[in-house]
């Protein structure tokens, strides 16, 4: 399984839990309004936040959703929270599933990654993020929440990717590396004006050009090529990507 917990996971806030005598139903409206802002930031954009957009979105009156998230800042904080545990909860249900579908088969597990990770780039989850990533390198108060929101999903991406594959199918010295190219290639792909011209065929080459890097004999060689020639320079396994631990998940 890929989802139990472990005590050293690093941690984001729950923006939906309930405290003291909160009623359950604030937590269902949180969500309503989170989702809002994720969908007002991956179809509109940043310049167009504001919380009388995301109010209008949830369906909620603006001093309605001001209840729960006191001002522009504290909601922004909240969605950047928010945004960082659901793209994990997303990655790790899909690889999970991947796991229990494919069994041992390393190829086909490797396969379904690669999908996983492209297909995951344009969803409005990752789509809402890299609106605020890109607003955050001019903003240094966005910068302050989002950094360590990023910082906390990397690690636990890489750490779900490495407790979901077989353990025999993680060559440690290339790990980090084919991972790499594969979430950077993803994510560019989704790029205002990435593509001007012949996008479908394209964005099927990049994807076949991942596929093979990941699971042809001619691909392992490559990435084991370059892994080699870094030498004691090569990336580490990430922390708590020990094949003794137990698997891991966003922390509650």
């Amino acid at each position: 399984m890929c989802n139990a917990s472990q005590d050293d996971a690093p941690s984001v806030p729950d923006p939906t839990a309930v405290t003291g005598k909160e009623l359950e139903k604030s937590r269902t409206t949180r969500r309503r309004i989170l989702d809002a802002a994720r969908d007002l930031l991956a179809n509109v954009g940043y310049a167009k936040f504001s919380t009388a957009a995301v109010a209008e979105g949830a369906g909620l009156t603006r001093p309605a959703m001001l209840y729960h998230f006191g001002s522009r800042q504290e909601l922004l904080n909240a969605t950047i929270q928010f945004l960082a545990r659901r793209r994990i909860e997303l990655f790790q249900a899909a690889m999970a599933e991947a796991t229990a579908r494919h069994g041992d088969d390393r190829i086909a597990i490797r396969l379904a990654a690669v999908d996983i990770t492209l297909d995951h780039a344009v969803l409005p989850e990752h789509l809402a993020f890299q609106e605020l990533v890109m607003a955050a390198r001019t903003d240094p108060e966005l910068a302050a929440v989002v950094a360590p929101a990023a910082a906390y999903f990397e690690t636990m991406r890489v750490r779900a990717t490495f407790h979901c594959l077989p353990q025999h199918m993680i060559v440690p010295h290339d790990f980090q590396l084919v991972r790499d190219v594969v979430r950077l290639v993803s994510e560019a792909v989704t790029w205002p004006h990435a593509f001007t011209f012949d996008k479908e065929h394209r964005l099927k080459a990049l994807r076949q050009f991942l596929r093979l890097l990941v699971a042809s004999d001619a691909g392992g060689d490559f990435v084991a090529a370059v892994a080699t020639s870094m030498g004691d320079a090569a990336t580490p396994m990430p922390d708590g990507a020990d094949p003794e631990a137990g698997p891991t998940h966003p922390s509650d």
